[in-house]
């Protein structure tokens, strides 16, 4: 079953920046048809800031495309060690230039969640942190 998790007071408006964990039952090839779409949409609701998405692994154009991922608007960053991902993902949604980052850092400790959410807030934009439990 997948659940998501608002790490923080659920406004009744979006919020303009912040995280949310999406946790997924499995890491099957299946999880793609599910998450996707919703990439899609996010790299089709803002032309003036990316979808960065630091992905542990290669997705090359053509699969993103396939499911209708508007690649012009999305700056992949691969990264396989889970230590230079919490990072990297910090650096990202601090930055400002990306309006969502999507991240699979791992598991977090409450300190570094938080670490995550004042980045977020600093860079004015949505964190998606994908975890696979």
């Amino acid at each position: 079953m997948n659940r998501i998790r608002q790490t923080q007071a659920a406004p009744l408006v979006a919020p303009s920046s912040g995280i949310t964990e999406l946790i997924i039952a499995n890491a099957s090839p299946e999880q793609a048809a599910f998450l996707m779409p919703m990439i899609a949409f996010l790299t089709k609701s803002c032309a003036d800031r990316w979808v960065t998405w630091i992905a542990p692994q290669h997705l090359s154009r053509e699969f993103l495309e396939s499911f209708g991922v508007d690649t012009r608007f999305v700056r992949l960053i691969h990264c396989s060690d889970e230590a230079s991902r919490l990072w990297i993902t910090w650096e990202a949604l601090a930055a400002g230039n990306s309006h969502t980052v999507i991240s699979s850092p791992g598991k977090l400790t409450d300190k570094e969640l938080k670490q995550l959410e004042s980045a977020a807030h600093q860079g004015q934009c949505q964190g998606l942190l994908l975890r696979v439990r």
